[in-house]
């Protein structure tokens, strides 16, 4: 499929973009931290388990350094957990557009933390072509209303952003998202049996990645490059729960996705293959069900936030 952006494009190719940047993506993801100021039931990275690993500001930079050399990606998204509540999201920001100086940046989050990061709507008009998206979890009146009143205070009270679409907005070269997974349902991919997590026994992987939401968002966590977020977590999460010798995890543990040491056949094998359905996607349902949001369970008292 080509695509034209600057330069013609073609997934899982190198192509020349002002130099060798290496193999194009339209999204990619990098995960901060796994800590989170939110349980969301359902979470497909896991964090409503309470975990709580956060990369340091060194080796995010250092690692954005290789990763730059290899992947061209359109849209960089800072996520996790919650991206800002990592202690250096600013320096980790400003990493993001040195490395990646063309990409769009998505900053992911639940809109809690804006008060301890004021100056983030003016670090991202400095660096330009970024974006917020803010996702509500919470149909909980009083944590929506502190989520609306951080967006007044630190997003629109100071600055000239105007509507362009439902819940779009934009000022100068930053655009400002807001979904909310709380009306009209969430598909829970997970599938829990007696406080156990298990995978899914559909075996039709096909369906499942047609089915699935994060099946063009590849990820990197720890330094490794993942085919999507749930799997990316997958062996951090059955750790901590003691479920490495689970048997009905067993092939999906045997997928490690990209370190550092790949091959560049492994690579274009891998950019390849985004669009396509692979055997891990069989861990998730292959006819998800549609279910009313659970509430999300706030880890701090709102007037601390």
């Amino acid at each position: 499929m080509l695509l034209l952006i600057q330069n013609v494009k073609v997934l899982g190719k190198i192509i020349l973009r002002d130099g060798n940047r290496g193999h194009w993506l339209p999204f990619l993801e990098w995960m901060v931290t796994t800590s989170c100021d939110l349980a969301c039931p359902g979470c497909d990275r896991f964090i409503d388990y309470n975990h709580n690993w956060t990369e340091s500001y060194e080796d995010i930079d250092k690692n954005m350094s290789f990763w730059s050399k290899h992947l061209d990606p359109d849209n960089f998204t800072l996520i996790g957990g919650e991206p800002l509540l990592h202690p250096y999201i600013y320096d980790i920001i400003r990493s993001t557009r040195k490395h990646f100086d063309h990409a769009t940046i998505e900053i992911y989050t639940n809109g809690l933390l804006f008060p301890k990061r004021p100056k983030l709507i003016e670090l991202l008009l400095e660096l330009g072509n970024a974006k917020i998206s803010l996702t509500y979890h919470n149909q909980n009146p009083e944590i929506r209303d502190k989520i609306d009143r951080n967006i007044q205070k630190y997003i629109f009270k100071h600055y000239g952003f105007y509507q362009t679409a439902p819940n779009i907005w934009k000022y100068k070269d930053v655009t400002f998202e807001t979904t909310d997974p709380t009306q009209g349902g969430w598909y829970d991919y997970r599938q829990n049996l007696n406080g156990i997590l298990k995978p899914w026994t559909d075996n039709d992987p096909a369906s499942s990645y047609a089915h699935c939401m994060a099946n063009i968002y590849p990820i990197i966590y720890k330094n490794r490059l993942y085919k999507c977020p749930p799997i990316s977590m997958v062996e951090t999460h059955l750790a901590k729960s003691l479920q490495l010798d689970d048997n009905d995890w067993a092939p999906y543990l045997k997928y490690k996705g990209l370190g550092t040491d790949f091959k560049e056949s492994d690579l274009e094998e891998f950019i390849d293959n985004i669009r396509k359905p692979h055997s891990i996607c069989a861990m998730c349902p292959a006819n998800p069900v549609l279910k009313k949001q659970e509430e999300a369970i706030v880890k701090h008292k709102v007037e601390k936030l």
